[in-house]
């Protein structure tokens, strides 16, 4: 199975590129589900969240994201429909919960990440990775023969396992960059793990909605001031600062 996927993949490539730019550019060739974990607070290794995430992606352009998010936001659309034809009640609290919002689009060497903070909704260009490719370490990864990368990505080292089986310059997150898809990604420290867990051949739309688009120092100098004051100003008691200043010592781990 896992060898007709790899020829599946490399002849829609080249039958993809011999036709229109919009089609190569809005249609997905594959799936790739992952397994994102990551320690929110690095002074406790047990503090571990875990999702799995979805890579819709063709030769030159993809979306990632939550699944579990997904599921989220369909669910609310449906209740809210359902709410406006029958009067019902939207019960957003009953569906399907999810942890990471982050989503990322890759356009060629174009990388965007967006997030919530709150109620506000940013985007983010970020720089490419460049990754130091040892073809002598290999390793094989749910039938796949993955060859290893190393890259420095801000201050942390990542270490990268990807398969020329899969001729997709891509992976999880804002990983791509490699001659082939990357099937497993993490730190050195191990606080941010991506696992490949499935990949099935799709035709679905890569569809993704741009937030405010600001710089990345701007991102993370807006996420400190929502860190420490998430009412924005609302609420400025002692038992929410105490409360604030807890749950900052506890989510101390970003990934940007």
């Amino acid at each position: 199975m896992k060898k007709k996927l790899g020829i599946f993949f490399y002849f829609l490539l080249i039958f993809i590129k011999s036709q229109s730019p919009k089609l190569e550019r809005d249609i997905s060739i594959l799936e790739v589900r992952y397994n994102f974990s990551y320690i929110t607070d690095t002074l406790n290794i047990e503090s571990v969240v875990s999702e799995p995430m979805i890579l819709l992606a063709n030769s030159n352009k993809s979306v990632y994201y939550s699944e579990n998010y997904k599921a989220f936001s369909d669910g609310f659309k449906k209740q809210l429909e359902t709410a406006i034809k029958t009067g019902s009640i939207v019960e957003p609290g009953k569906l399907l919960q999810s942890k990471v919002r982050h989503c990322v689009y890759k356009d060629n060497d174009s990388i965007y990440i967006s997030n919530h903070l709150g109620n506000d909704f940013y985007t983010f260009r970020t720089e490419n990775i460049h990754w130091k490719i040892d073809n002598l370490i290999t390793k094989v990864i749910q039938g796949y023969k993955c060859t290893k990368a190393v890259a420095k990505v801000g201050k942390r080292i990542y270490i990268a396992w990807f398969t020329h089986e899969i001729p997709v310059n891509d992976g999880p997150y804002k990983f791509k960059g490699l001659p082939g898809l990357i099937l497993e990604v993490s730190d050195e420290k191990k606080y941010f793990n991506f696992e490949f867990l499935s990949i099935t051949k799709t035709n679905l739309p890569i569809e993704y909605k741009k937030g405010l688009l600001i710089t990345q120092a701007q991102y993370i100098e807006k996420r400190k001031e929502y860190i420490n004051d998430p009412s924005q100003g609302k609420i400025n008691t002692p038992e929410y600062r105490k409360r604030i200043e807890k749950n900052k010592k506890k989510f101390n781990n970003f990934l940007e």
